[in-house]
C-alpha cells in the first residue's frame, strides 16, 4: 500500500475511485454523482489546496481516502485538525487501510504541530468498532449546530 497526496497528477484515479465508491454504497455518499469537471477545477483552486486528502492505493489503484484540513484559534493559539471523510472501498475493509490512513495523517498532524484532531463519525457498528480502537481518544455524542448559507 502507498499513500499519496491528491494533485492534478492523480485526479482522475480519485474521480474513478469516487465512480466504484458511489456505485457500492450511494446511501453513505454525500453527493447524489461523481462531478468530475467541478473536481477537476477543484484540485486547482487555491481555495481547496486548504484541504488534503490522502490516497490509499494498492496496486496503482486508488482504494481508500481521508481528507482533513488543519485551523487554529488565535485566543489559545490551539492548533487543530478537522477530518472531513474518510472512506475505504468496500472490498478492501478489514485489511489496515483505514488504520495506516489515519497513521499518515497523524504523521502530517505531527509534522505541524497539530494539538489535537477531530471528526463527525458514522455511527454504524463497522464505524464504532474501528473508532473504539483508538488510543488516547475520546468518543463522545456531541451536539452540533449546522446552518447551510446555500
Amino acid at each position: 500500500m502507498v499513500f499519496e497526496i491528491l494533485g492534478k497528477e492523480n485526479v482522475q484515479e480519485y474521480i474513478d475511485y469516487l465512480k466504484t465508491a458511489m456505485s457500492e454504497e450511494p446511501e453513505l455518499m454525500t453527493a447524489d454523482s461523481v462531478d468530475e469537471k467541478g473536481i477537476k477545477d477543484r484540485v486547482l483552486d487555491p481555495f481547496y489546496r486548504k484541504t488534503t486528502s490522502v490516497l490509499a492505493k494498492i496496486d496503482g489503484k486508488v482504494v481508500g481516502r481521508i481528507e482533513y484540513h488543519f485551523y487554529g484559534c488565535m485566543q489559545d493559539g490551539s492548533k487543530m485538525a478537522y477530518v472531513d471523510w474518510v472512506y475505504v472501498l468496500k472490498t478492501y475493509r478489514h485489511r489496515g487501510i483505514a488504520q495506516g490512513l489515519f497513521s499518515e495523517f497523524e504523521k502530517h498532524c505531527v509534522k505541524n504541530e497539530i494539538n489535537q484532531y477531530y471528526l463527525i463519525r458514522a455511527t454504524n457498528q463497522n464505524a464504532d468498532k474501528f473508532y473504539r480502537h483508538f488510543t488516547d481518544a475520546e468518543l463522545s455524542e456531541s451536539p452540533i449546530l449546522r446552518k447551510y448559507l446555500k
